[in-house]
Parts: structure tokens; sequence; C-alpha cells
């Protein structure tokens, strides 16, 4: 290929990038930080604590046999020790029925609650200020639906910091409102008393679909590692279904292909789950409800019907279709279980659905062997070999998830420190942006970008994976003119970082004495842009330590000896990232 020719295919080249960025740029055009919101103060509600359904009142008539035989099997099943899954769409709790879900919760017959999205926003409002559901038709108009600031604001905060604690969407939930003062009426949340109550309460979100995701401090990639971590404990449950009871309530899109899909992954571990029940009630009226369908039955494409009712308990079990209001069906229900365990002359025990609290060290080190199993090898050795720094082991877990979760989601780490520490900072960055200690080819894929140009395979064999990692003040330019022009001191870091970082990104401050303060102007921005701020320190911890969600202190007070036991943990920190990389580009 001459030179002319060479020059004809770079010129092409630069034309199809300049399509892709101009295509791309169209895509990105919206800007979520835009987003406007309102006090939730300012909304109208049209479900108020008045709307509450009192579990003691009698329930209105309703006359349906298969209810009957319903009610006996949930207690038989709890009485034979097997869980059972209330599964429920949003309109349960803005029916008022909530009380009636706590009730069975306390009295140890629901052992495991499952929901979309949708239900934990109303139930989070009204533990919130005691009211919740919006008048959509008149809100929608004016682009104001979904736009109250609480709601947005302090869910997407709670499951963030829930992620980072090692919790689904559920508990993380539950753990802001038992845990903040401001939920005056949490006693009316289902969230809050499962939680309370130790009873799993996962969450099964589609993206999009909730008025929390038009919230402008809203992280997708962590409702998705949220709502992923309430899946597999929704499996787990799924697994010892046999015998048990699974109903649904409502939820005609996500409960059904959320079961569904739980009950194929069950079956395929080996777990035995073929003789249980399962009923869907809804509004929906279907004649011989057991029989099988053709294409040409509009009834064959409602979901809970083939996926709850039919499919599921092919191998021996029974389902059932409820026609009726919930606010109908569930009193009746309620009653109906709270008759039979009266008959029966037995009180049932609250389920061991497990702690709310961070998982253990073990449970995280598991979860994380299960992705990635060559970092479960080096914390390992690094307990074994560094047993004077094993106080530090949790946090240097946390921290390394939510930098891997970062480079995940395609984020970048932000370095920053001074003096030595600003050294460590390059020291890492050095680690992470080539291989450390293992090879990094880069991917086959990338490689093709190469093909046809000068040299192309030449620096595609020579490249090696990095990560995006950039260091706070290496641009000494910047640095100069912040520090000469800006009459606010040590305002450089923070500078930079407001000018860079995105939502999603993370901070990694190194600090000896956790004092410095331009790491802490630094993290004081990282944490109003919505970043994860990672403290590196020493004992103390320092003033930095008040405001980072993840912090590192060595046990060590001397400036020399802090600097040394931090190469041992970042040494450590980077290994584990580059293997999780590894693992990721193998595939």
């Amino acid at each position: 290929m001459g030179d002319k020719d060479i020059k004809s295919e770079i010129s092409k080249l630069k034309m199809d990038l300049n399509g892709i960025v101009s295509r791309w740029e169209s895509l990105i055009m919206i800007d979520f930080s835009k987003i406007k919101t309102y006090p939730i103060s300012q909304r109208r509600n049209l479900v108020t604590l008045k709307d509450m359904i009192d579990p003691e009142e009698p329930a209105p008539p309703f006359h349906n046999p298969d209810l009957k035989e319903i009610a006996d099997r949930i207690v038989e099943a709890r009485r034979n020790g097997r869980p059972v899954l209330w599964m429920m769409g949003a309109h349960v709790i803005k029916s008022g029925l909530s009380l009636i879900i706590i009730d069975l919760m306390k009295k140890g017959v629901i052992t495991h609650i499952a929901s979309n999205g949708a239900v934990t926003i109303h139930d989070f409002e009204i533990a919130l200020i005691g009211e919740t559901s919006e008048d959509v038709a008149t809100s929608i108009e004016d682009g104001t639906f979904g736009m109250a600031e609480e709601t947005g604001l302090l869910m997407n905060l709670a499951i963030q910091r829930g992620v980072r604690d090692g919790l689904g969407y559920g508990w993380s939930l539950g753990k802001m409102i038992a845990e903040d003062d401001r939920f005056k009426f949490r006693e009316y949340s289902v969230v809050y008393n499962a939680y309370k109550l130790g009873i799993p309460f996962t969450v099964h979100v589609a993206l999009g679909t909730d008025i929390i995701h038009q919230h402008p401090r809203c992280n997708f990639a962590v409702l998705g590692e949220a709502t992923g971590r309430d899946f597999r404990k929704y499996v787990e449950t799924v697994s010892r279904l046999e015998g048990g009871v699974f109903l649904n309530f409502g939820s005609a899109v996500i409960g059904p292909e959320v079961f569904l899909k739980a009950l194929s992954i069950a079956r395929n571990l080996g777990f035995k789950v073929e003789k249980f029940t399962t009923a869907n009630f809804d509004l929906k009226p279907i004649s011989d409800y057991r029989r099988m369908r053709s294409k040409d039955d509009p009834d064959y494409y409602y979901r809970p019907l083939k996926n709850i009712v039919i499919r599921p308990t092919s191998l021996g079990g029974k389902g059932f279709h409820i026609t009726g209001d919930h606010v109908v069906t569930i009193p009746n229900l309620h009653h109906m279980i709270l008759k039979r365990l009266n008959e029966l002359k037995i009180t049932l025990e609250l389920p061991s659905g497990g702690s709310t609290s961070v998982p253990s060290l073990d449970e995280q080190i598991e979860e994380i062997r299960q992705t990635y199993p060559d970092v479960k090898r080096i914390i390992d050795r690094f307990m074994r070999e560094n047993q004077s720094l094993n106080s530090i082991v949790e946090d240097l877990i946390k921290a390394y998830r939510v930098i891997n979760h970062c480079f995940e989601t395609g984020g970048t780490l932000f370095l920053c420190g001074n003096g030595g520490s600003f050294a460590d900072a390059f020291h890492i960055s050095a680690e992470l942006l080539k291989s450390f200690k293992k090879k990094r080819p880069i991917p086959e894929y990338r490689k093709r970008f190469f093909t046809g140009l000068p040299n192309g395979n030449l620096i595609a064999e020579s490249l090696e994976e990095g990560l995006r990692v950039l260091v706070l003040g290496a641009n000494h330019s910047l640095s100069s003119a912040v520090e000469n022009d800006n009459p606010t001191r040590n305002m450089a870091f923070a500078q930079e970082l407001y000018s860079l970082a995105r939502q999603g990104d993370v901070l990694l401050g190194i600090s000896t004495s956790g004092n410095a303060e331009n790491v802490f102007y630094a993290a004081i921005t990282a944490k109003a842009l919505g970043l994860t701020v990672i403290l590196l320190t020493g004992k103390d911890g320092g003033r930095v330590s008040k405001v980072s969600d993840v912090t590192i202190k060595v046990p060590a007070e001397e400036t020399s000896r802090v600097q040394e036991l931090h190469t041992i943990v970042y040494h450590t920190l980077c290994e584990m990232l580059e293997a999780s990389l590894c693992e990721r580009i193998r595939e």
C-alpha cells in the first residue's frame, strides 16, 4: 500500500469516526442534571393514612372456594416450615392494604416479600409523609409527574449507600427508613417492617419504569447492582419452594417473568422444586383457568396465567387464579388464614430470613469469589501475610467493590494526595494504567481497530489493557493558575475534579493525617457531584474521614509508618482490580 492509499484510508476512517461521534452526540444531548424537581410538600396526594384498611375490620363479602383452599395450603406450608413468597404490584399499597401485609408478616405467615420498584416508592412516601400517589393525569401535562425532590433524592441515596454496604435494594431502603428520624410514619411501611423483622424484601426493577429514575442523582449502574443482589436472594427462596406457596398480587409482567427465571435457575442448579402452590390475584376474569390455551386465544398472552398458574406447576404442583379487587380478596385471604390458624390452635414462628445488617466478611468474600475467583485468593493471602492489617480488610473490600464497580461501568478513578501521598497516587495510577502482575493484552475486537493502519498490528500487539485513572494535580499549569487566581487556597484538586468528574466516578484521597485541606475540598466537591469518596489514611482518620464513604485507616500514626502500610494496602487493591479486569477481558 502506497502513501496515497494510506492517506486515503486514514481520511475515510476519520470520516467514519466523525459520523459515529455525531450520532453519539445526538444520543447524549439529554442532560438529566438539568431536570427540575420540587418539594414533596407542594404535591397533592390521593392516598393518605385514612385509606389504610385495619386488619381487624370484617372482610367484605366474597365467595370463591379456591380462596379457602389457598389459605389452607398457606397454613400447611408454614406448619411444615416451608416458605410463603408474596409478590405484589403497586396497587396493593395504594389500596391501603399495608397493615394487613404487615400483620401477616408479624404472625409468621409471609416469609418473603417481593415487588416491583413502584411498590417501594409508595411505601417509602407513606413512611416519610404519611401520604402517596400523585395526580398523574394533571402532572404529566406540565412535566412535574414524578419530580418530587425528596422521593427521588432519598431513595437513590438509600440505595447507593446500601449497595456500598453490601445490601440489596429492599433492605437498603429499609435501613434508611429505620435509621432516619424524618420517617415519622415508618410503622405503616411494609419495607420497614420486613427489615425490622429480618424478612427478605426483594425489589425487581425495570430501568426507566420508576419515578426515581427521573431524578438527577439516579445512578442506573447502582440500581442494577441493587436489584441484582435482590434477585439472587429471591432465587434462594424459590430454590426452597418445594411444599411452599408463591402468591402474586397484581404484578402482570415483573412478577411472572422474575418468578419463571428464578424457578429455572433453581432447577438448573439441581434443587427439587416440583410440588408447590401458586396463586395469581387480579381483576381479570379467566374461566377454566387451568386449561391450556392456543395462540388464537387472547388469554394465552396473559403472562401470569402461563408463567405462574400453569407452567411452573406442571411437575405436580397446583396453580390458582382468583378474580377480584385486592381490597376484597386480600382481606378475605387474611381472615381465612387467621381462622385456620385459630382452628388448629397454632402460633407460627417468625421466619429466619437472616440478618439485615451488613453482610459478614465471609459472605462478602464469597459473593466476590463467584464472579472474580482470583480476588478471593488475593484477599486470603493478604490476611495471611499481614495479620496486623486484618482490622482494615472489610474496608479494603468495600473500597475494591466501589472502584471495581466504577470500572465495570466505564467510570474514572480520580486520585489525589500531597508529598509522599502525591507520589503514591502516581504509583497507583501506574499499576492500573498498564500491566501490574498479570499480562493484559488488549481484546481481539480492539486489535481489529488497528487493522490497515501504519504499524497497526505491531502497536495493537504491544498495547496493554488499562483502567481509567487520573491523578489530580498532575496538570501543573492548571494547579498554578488556580492557586494564583483563586482567593481561596488549596482549591486546585477540587477545581480539576469539578471540571472532569461525572456521577458514578470515584475519588480516592490519600492523606496520612486525614486533614489535608485540598483533599478535603476535593472530597466535598466529589460528594456534591455524586461521586463515591474513599479515604486512605492513618489511625485517626482526620476531618476527611467525616465526609468519606469508605475510610481505610491503617493502624499507625507516625507518617513514614503510615506510608509504608499504605503501600501494602494499595498494592493489594491494585492486584484485586487487575485480577477483575483480566477476568472481564478474558471473556
